[in-house]
């Protein structure tokens, strides 16, 4: 844990907090339109959150406080690899001929150094739980990304809670081997994954996914329907395969893009069924936006996000994630959730009720992830949180991502921001 600051036991006052997120904790002056209320609390000599403490008090000024990022979908294997690929010149299956002609640099120490940096990054930027897809191929066992992840979860276990899907092409299903893949997804404590283009999706191949799953008590993430062709009905079989199995894992659904041009007569019924299978979506704007309707020479007309406010109001859990970071599905980013949150508002125009918004984001990604007790800032718990020199969700949003300090265990790793140093009477030179 180098780089943090050790910091003394200390009283916030005035400080601002989405309610929702917000517990056991004494709240006032509650704004129902942007979500905030005003509290005070305590971080204790054990570096945890506390009603009050025997501390020097800080005034906040009405700054907001928001828990540590939970960021539930990224490709940590890919990471920083644009260098080596190039940008592609056209959509998605330029940027996977591209990541493909990468695996042979992809050796144990590639991996562990660039999987190491993006934990780094996501760390000081305010992360504390991650679920990293990882190119599966070959069986888990004989697979380095898998090797190099369990040392990483284990060095890591108290900075960043981190999780792993087993990505795979889902004509695997179709494989002899693939229950001794999934017999060893669950003894390293991973979830199954399967990436699904247009017209992979078969109701046979679904059903049988699930019943291997479920035998070995398995979570599924998918990669689906990640496209503009309005003929892509994975999502709407997965649903249709959940409801007809009964399968009582996790299923959590990535992308989902071409929802946005099925025909509009059809939407509502599909998401209906999407909302009775318990689903969870994830839309992933940054590469979505980057690589949907990509074409040399061409302006994109369509955007290729989901359809997450109707999604919402039909009452499927949806929220947003990274995706990709530095690699030929996303050549920018830095794993940095605020980035990520602000494109969401942004531009999928989530700013006509973001103080709803924002607490279902941090809520909606610890239930598709199964942790109850990520993303709140609750009495009694570690003092994981980050302060923002920020007095409503404007300024946070529209000012330089770089304004924040982030709190472990009560402890400051580090902050960029002259004010907030300056607040808390730190000297980081």
């Amino acid at each position: 844990m180098s780089g943090e600051t050790p910091y003394r036991p200390v009283s916030l006052v005035n400080v601002k907090v989405p309610a929702a997120l917000a517990s056991g904790l004494e709240l006032r002056d509650h704004d129902p339109v942007t979500g905030l209320a005003v509290t005070d609390f305590a971080i204790d000599g054990n570096g945890r959150i506390s009603l009050a403490a025997n501390a020097p008090s800080v005034d906040m000024g009405g700054r907001m406080v928001l828990p540590c990022f939970i960021d539930s979908h990224v490709h940590l294997d890919k990471a920083f690899i644009i260098r080596r690929t190039g940008v592609p010149q056209g959509g998605l299956l330029d940027a996977i001929h591209l990541a493909t002609a990468d695996i042979p640099n992809r050796t144990r120490d590639d991996l562990a150094e660039r999987m190491e940096k993006g934990l780094s990054f996501a760390y000081s930027r305010g992360t504390s739980v991650m679920r990293t897809h990882l190119d599966t191929p070959e069986q888990p066992v004989e697979s380095a990304s898998w090797k190099v992840f369990t040392e990483l979860r284990e060095t890591w276990r108290d900075r960043i809670t981190l999780q792993a899907v087993a990505l795979m092409a889902l004509e695997r299903v179709d494989t002899d081997e693939f229950p001794e893949r999934c017999r060893q997804i669950a003894e390293i404590g991973g979830v199954v994954g399967a990436f699904v283009p247009t017209g992979s999706a078969t109701s046979h191949r679904l059903d049988k996914l699930f019943e291997i799953a479920a035998h070995y008590g398995l979570d599924v993430d998918f990669h689906v329907d990640e496209s503009l062709d309005p003929n892509a009905i994975g999502l709407e079989l997965i649903a249709e395969s959940v409801l007809r199995t009964g399968f009582k894992g996790r299923v959590v659904a990535g992308h989902c893009c071409s929802l946005s041009v099925r025909p509009e007569a059809e939407v509502a019924a599909l998401i209906d069924k999407v909302a009775e299978a318990g689903i969870y979506v994830i839309s992933l704007p940054h590469s979505n936006l980057y690589l949907q309707d990509r074409q040399p020479g061409r302006t994109p007309r369509m955007r290729g996000l989901t359809l997450a406010h109707e999604l919402r109001a039909a009452g499927v859990s949806v929220h947003f994630a990274s995706d990709n970071v530095q690699d030929p599905f996303y050549p920018y980013g830095e794993f940095d959730m605020l980035e990520v949150m602000r494109s969401s508002i942004r531009f999928a125009h989530l700013d006509t009720a973001v103080g709803a918004w924002v607490p279902e984001l941090y809520r909606n990604a610890a239930a598709a992830l199964n942790l109850p007790d990520a993303g709140r800032i609750a009495a009694g718990a570690k003092a994981d949180f980050i302060a923002f020199d920020a007095t409503d969700w404007y300024d946070l949003f529209g000012q330089s991502h770089a304004n924040r300090m982030v709190f472990r265990n009560g402890i400051n790793l580090s902050s960029r921001s002259s004010d907030l140093r300056d607040l808390f009477g730190l000297d980081f030179a």
